[in-house]
């Protein structure tokens, strides 16, 4: 029986690291909802100097009309308050404003059906994983799967096979998008009834294969107890 092995956190580390860098990639610097130059607390300046963080802010705002008609007034109130309180409640924490903004916006476009049916968190049975997600003006990709699961659990020099990627809202297609990862290696990726299919063209390397075939919805196993399930 294989044990824990360092390699799965480390991994898991360098991810973690490139999902932060990623996230404050933005294109086009939007304004957020409130007035920069007026009488804005810590976490409101924070935001107005982030593109980041405008852009969410911004986002947010486009959908706040459709949520009302969702609501009962008392609802929509306390929501909004509950939000602003955490907001103030981060400070000048950068991690913390983007997360419970991702959080809030992910929230709000799956109630007021602005989701693409790709979006979302998908788990195979091999404990591949794939999570796809509109953030401001992208959509944000990242794999992870511990290639052949027998050969991840004995062999001490294993580790967690990434893909990390951002692509522009107008790639994504109704029911899924192609992109290249090269010249020549490309992911079909589609939703087919019910589960998300991954195609991937012959000339991408022997790890992206990993990534192929179908994706249930859900959330992948915690890889640091995987081995122990063998």
């Amino acid at each position: 029986m294989a044990h824990k092995k360092p390699s799965i956190f480390i991994s898991f580390f360098i991810l973690s690291i490139f999902f932060l860098d990623v996230s404050q990639a933005v294109d086009i610097k939007r304004s957020p909802s409130f007035d920069c130059s007026g009488d804005i607390s810590i976490s409101q300046k924070v935001i107005c100097d982030s593109a980041y963080l405008s852009s969410l802010d911004f986002e947010l705002s486009t959908h706040i009309d459709g949520l009302r008609q969702l609501l009962t007034r008392t609802q929509y109130l306390v929501e909004a308050r509950t939000f602003v309180e955490k907001r103030v409640e981060c400070g000048d924490d950068v991690g913390c404003l983007t997360q419970i903004y991702e959080s809030r916006l992910w929230r709000v476009r799956s109630r007021v059906n602005d989701l693409n049916p790709v979006e979302g968190s998908w788990v195979n049975d091999e404990h591949a994983s794939i999570s796809i997600v509109k953030i401001a003006s992208k959509y944000r990709l990242i794999g992870t799967s511990p290639g052949p699961i027998e050969a991840y659990c004995n062999d001490e020099a294993s580790k967690v096979i990434s893909r990390s990627v951002q692509f522009d809202k107008w790639d994504m297609k109704k029911n899924g998008f192609n992109y290249a990862w090269s010249d020549t290696c490309v992911w079909i990726v589609r939703i087919l009834d019910n589960q998300l299919n991954i195609n991937i063209t012959q000339e991408c390397i022997e790890e992206d294969g990993f990534f192929a075939g179908d994706f249930r919805k859900g959330e992948s196993s915690d890889l640091a107890y995987v081995c122990f399930e063998q």
